[in-house]
C-alpha cells in the first residue's frame, strides 16, 4: 500500500499540475488575444495594405502566432503561413464561437504546422455584428520543459515519500507483529483446551484494549465450557436415570442421543454411537416406528419388539430438525388389560346363561305366588334386567375394545337408521306421555359406518332420553355441518350439573346412583357411545342445563366414495 501510494500520489498531482498548467497558457493566450484584437482594430479592413505584415511583427513581439479572418472564415493575415494558401477557418471550434460574440478556446493537433497547438479566439465587432475574428495560439510544446521539470521535482519528492513510507512500515510492522504472535500463540492454546491462557500487555493501546477483550473472551469461554460440562454430566445422569428408553434423532435419521434403556430395548443392550443413523437400531420395529414418523406418517403409539410391548411417544424440538422419542415398557400392564378385558368378556358370557334361567324362573313365580308377594317377585324381575343389561353392555364394550375388532364398514343412510330406531322407543315415550320428534333437514349424505354400531349409538342416546325425561318432549335432529354429519339428541328433563359433564363418558359415572339404580341404568351405555364414535373417526359432546333438559350431539364424517356406493346402489 505504500508504494502504491508513493507512485499514485505524485502521477496524481502531476496530472493536476499539468491540466492547471495548460489552462493557465489557454487563460493567458486569451487575455493575449482580446488585447491583439483591441490593438488590430482600427487596422482591421479589407483594403488596408501590409495587414499580413503588421501581423507578423506584432506575433514576433508576443510571442505567440496570430491568425485575422474575415466574416466569411477567409484567412486575411497570419503570422507563420502565406494567407493564400490557407483553407478556410470558418468551422474550427473557436472560431465558430468567436462569431458567436465570445472567447473561443480549443487545444488540437495542427495539420499545417504538424504540433499540438492551444488555439484562443476573439471577436472584433463593427456595431452589432462581428465582422473579424482575431485569434492567438501558441504550440502546447513550449510548456512541456517547464512541466517536466515539474515532474522531476515530483519524482524525487515521491521517491524520498516512498523511503520514508517503507522505513515507518517496517517500523510500525515489526511494533505489531509480536503482539500479534503472541495473541496467535494464546488462541491457539486456547484452540487446545487450555483456557488458562492470556495475553500479555504491549506498549500499544489500541492492541492492550484488544488484549484485554481476548483474556475476557478466553475467561468466559473457560466459564462456559465448565458449566457446558457440568450440564452435560447432569444430562447424562437424568438420561441413566430415566427408566424409559429416550432417543434423539434428527431429520435426516441420525441419531443424536439415547439412554441406555433405549439400547437395551431397541438393541438388546449393545451401547449406540452418537451420531450414528439410526438404522443401525437393531430392532427392525423400533426402526419402522422412527423412520414413519420423521416421513410424517402416523405410526400409532405402540411398538410391539419380540415378547415386549412399548408405548411410544415422540415431540418435535422447537426450533431444530429434531425429534425426541420416549418407548415405555408396558408388557405387563398390557397383559393386564388384556386379562382384564377377557374377564369382563368371559364374566358377562358366563353370566347371561344364568341370569335368563332367573328371570325365566321369577317370570314363573309372578304368575303363582299371592298378590301380596307379587312385589318381591317384580323386584327380583326388574333387578335381573338391570343384570342383564349390565352384562350386555360390558360384553359390548370388551367387544369394542378388543384389538382385533374390526368395523363392518359400509354406505349407511342415517336418516332411515333414525326413524327405525326412533320407533323402537315411541311406545316407552307415549307410556310416559312424551312427545318423540325426528327432524330430519333435507337429504343426508351417507356415511362409511357399522351399522349395528351406529344403531347402538343411537338407541343408548334415545333410551337415556326417554327414561330419564319424566314430562315434556325428546327430539331428535339430523343435519350436514360443513363436512360432518351431526345427530342431535334432546329432552326436557333434570338436566347436568356442570361439574359432572368432564365425567359423564366413563365408565360406571352416573351423575345420581339412586336414581340411576332406580330407573335401570348401568353407567355404561354413554362409555359405549363415546368408544363408538372414536372409532368412527368422529366426536361426541353433550351440554345440558340443569332443570332445563340436555342435549347430546355425535358428529360423523361425511364419505364422499360412499355416497357415491349409496347412490349407485
Amino acid at each position: 500500500m505504500t508504494v502504491v501510494l508513493a507512485v499514485l500520489a505524485p502521477l496524481l498531482i502531476f496530472g493536476t499540475v499539468r491540466s492547471a498548467f495548460r489552462g493557465s497558457a489557454l487563460s493567458d493566450l486569451s487575455q493575449t488575444a482580446e488585447a491583439l484584437a483591441w490593438g488590430l482594430s482600427p487596422l482591421l479592413a479589407d483594403t488596408v495594405p501590409g495587414l499580413d505584415s503588421t501581423v507578423t511583427a506584432i506575433a514576433r513581439r508576443v510571442g505567440v502566432r496570430l491568425t485575422v479572418m474575415d466574416r466569411e472564415g477567409t484567412v486575411l493575415a497570419d503570422s507563420e503561413e502565406d494567407p493564400a494558401g490557407m483553407e478556410n477557418h470558418r468551422s474550427r471550434p473557436e472560431v465558430i464561437r468567436a462569431f458567436r460574440g465570445m472567447t473561443g478556446t480549443a487545444t488540437r493537433y495542427s495539420e499545417t504546422l504538424g504540433r499540438e497547438m492551444a488555439y484562443a479566439a476573439v471577436p472584433v465587432l463593427r456595431g452589432d455584428s462581428v465582422s473579424f475574428v482575431v485569434r492567438a495560439s501558441l504550440f502546447l510544446s513550449d510548456l512541456d520543459p517547464t512541466i517536466r521539470r515539474i515532474g522531476a521535482d515530483m519524482a524525487v519528492i515521491g521517491s524520498i515519500l516512498l523511503l520514508l513510507g517503507l522505513a515507518a512500515a517496517w517500523y510500525f510492522a515489526r511494533s505489531l507483529s509480536e503482539p500479534i504472535r503472541s495473541m496467535a500463540g494464546v488462541m491457539r492454546r486456547v484452540k487446545e483446551g487450555d483456557f488458562d491462557a492470556r495475553v500479555a500487555p504491549s506498549r500499544i493501546r489500541e492492541l492492550d484494549g484488544l488484549s484485554t477483550d481476548i483474556n475476557a473472551m478466553v475467561s468466559r469461554m473457560r466459564d462456559l465450557v465448565r458449566s457446558l460440562t457440568g450440564e452435560n454430566s447432569g444430562r447424562e445422569a437424568i438420561l441413566r436415570s430415566i427408566h424409559e428408553g429416550l432417543a434423539v434423532v434428527d431429520g435426516s435419521g441420525r441419531l443424536i442421543a439415547s439412554n441406555h434403556s433405549f439400547s437395551v430395548m431397541a438393541c438388546g443392550g449393545d451401547p449406540l454411537d452418537p451420531d450414528s443413523p439410526a438404522d443401525h437400531v437393531a430392532s427392525r420395529e423400533f426402526r419402522d416406528h422412527i423412520a414413519a414418523v420423521l416421513r410424517g406418517d402416523s405410526p400409532g403409539n405402540r411398538v410391539e419388539s419380540g415378547s415386549r410391548v412399548y408405548a411410544a411417544n415422540h415431540a418435535p424440538v422447537r426450533g431444530t430438525d429434531r425429534t425426541v422419542f420416549t418407548f415405555g415398557d408396558i408388557t405387563e400392564l398390557d397383559a393386564l388389560v388384556r386379562i382384564k378385558r377377557d374377564f369382563a368378556a368371559n364374566v358377562s358370557h358366563e353370566l347371561r346363561t344364568p341370569l335368563t334361567s332367573i328371570r325365566g324362573y321369577a317370570e314363573t313365580l309372578l304368575e303363582e305366588v299371592p298378590a301380596g308377594d307379587r312385589g318381591h317377585v317384580e323386584t327380583i324381575l326388574r333387578n335381573t334386567d338391570r343384570l342383564i343389561r349390565l352384562v350386555e353392555d360390558i360384553r359390548v364394550l370388551s367387544e369394542l375394545e378388543h384389538p382385533d375388532r374390526t368395523l363392518e364398514l359400509a354406505p349407511l343412510d342415517v336418516g332411515e337408521i333414525l326413524e327405525a330406531t326412533a320407533g323402537r322407543f315411541r311406545a316407552q315415550a307415549s307410556a310416559k306421555n312424551l312427545e318423540l320428534v325426528v327432524e330430519i333437514e333435507g337429504r343426508l349424505p351417507a356415511i362409511r359406518a357399522d351399522r349395528s354400531a351406529v344403531e347402538q349409538v343411537l338407541s343408548n342416546l334415545l333410551e337415556n332420553a326417554v327414561r330419564y325425561t319424566s314430562a315434556g318432549s325428546v327430539s331428535v335432529r339430523a343435519g350436514v355441518r360443513g363436512r360432518l354429519l351431526t345427530v342431535v339428541v334432546s329432552d326436557t328433563g333434570p338436566g347436568i350439573e356442570k361439574e359432572h359433564l368432564p365425567r359423564i363418558f366413563e365408565r360406571f359415572y352416573v351423575v345420581d346412583r339412586a336414581r340411576s339404580r332406580e330407573r335401570g341404568g348401568t353407567g355404561l351405555g354413554l362409555s359405549i357411545v363415546k368408544h363408538v364414535m372414536t372409532l368412527h373417526g368422529g366426536w361426541v359432546g353433550v351440554t345440558s342445563t340443569p332443570g332445563a333438559g340436555s342435549a347430546f350431539t355425535v358428529a360423523f364424517p361425511i364419505d364422499e366414495s360412499a355416497e357415491e356406493l349409496r347412490e349407485r346402489g
